[in-house]
């Protein structure tokens, strides 16, 4: 058990995005026991930068390691510990955002019913493009994806979409088309993109650059998939058939 405690930086605010997603990153303590398991009203999504974590997530025990997700859909019992020997570091994602009330106990922290041996280890798939949570494992309300952005200047036209979509740039750096406006955003900064505006985004660095792509609602991972297949040279899973939101091309890709 430690002392220390959990330091938590709003990055985007529900006020930023008209409801829909509010992020934050959070650092902890080797030994955290975090809180007691509690229930929320609103989906959290999970993601470990640095460490382990131990999530409960309904009666299942998981750890989870960098780049690795996990997620609590809304009403499901959840809690997070650091029981690791290392500082640990995550981003929460909630959706939708607001105000929330302080949770109410309701059971053992993790840890203390001595049922750490159960833990499951949250796989982790390292390739080009990274599905790691889909609609149909979230009610359909967000999915997330980890990509590699590849050299000179690669990325999409400018196009729309009627869903919101939030970049959080992991390594490298990416230059996005957000309207009229051009930003960078490098390793740490992040980019939010509301349902029907126009944007794109390329990397025009001399390394590779990887995201965290958050689109809400799901429905756009399918598309991840089908490329991820692709790639992979393996059959697309059968979740992924299923037609993807519509996206409206209306201008060149950066640079083009």
């Amino acid at each position: 058990m430690t002392t220390e405690t959990q330091q938590t930086r709003v990055l985007l605010s529900g006020n930023q995005t008209g409801g829909v997603i509010a992020m934050a990153e959070s650092r902890v303590p080797a030994g955290w026991e975090g809180p007691p398991p509690h229930r929320r009203d609103f989906d959290e999504t999970f993601y470990v930068l640095d460490g382990d974590l131990t999530f409960q997530l309904g009666e299942e025990l998981v750890i989870a390691g960098p780049g690795a997700l996990a997620c609590a859909p809304g009403g499901t019992m959840r809690a997070v510990a650091n029981r690791g020997e290392r500082p640990a570091r995550y981003l929460r994602f909630s959706t939708p955002a607001g105000p929330a009330p302080e949770p109410s106990a309701a059971g053992p922290r993790i840890g203390e019913r001595g049922d750490l041996d159960r833990a499951r280890r949250l796989p982790l798939d390292r390739r080009h493009v990274n599905v790691l949570l889909r609609g149909d494992e979230s009610g359909g309300r967000i999915a997330l994806m980890d990509n590699f952005i590849g050299t000179g200047g690669s990325g999409p036209p400018m196009h729309r979409h009627d869903f919101d979509e939030l970049f959080c740039v992991l390594e490298g750096e990416l230059t996005f088309r957000l309207g009229d406006e051009l930003v960078t955003r490098r390793a740490g900064g992040h980019a939010f993109v509301a349902r029907g505006a126009v944007h794109t985004f390329a990397n025009f660095g001399a390394s590779p650059a990887r995201t965290l792509i958050v689109c809400t609602p799901a429905g756009f991972e399918r598309y991840f998939a089908r490329i991820a297949a692709e790639l992979a040279g393996e059959q697309v899973p059968e979740w992924a058939l299923e037609p993807w939101p519509e996206v409206t091309k209306v201008g060149p890709p950066l640079g083009g």
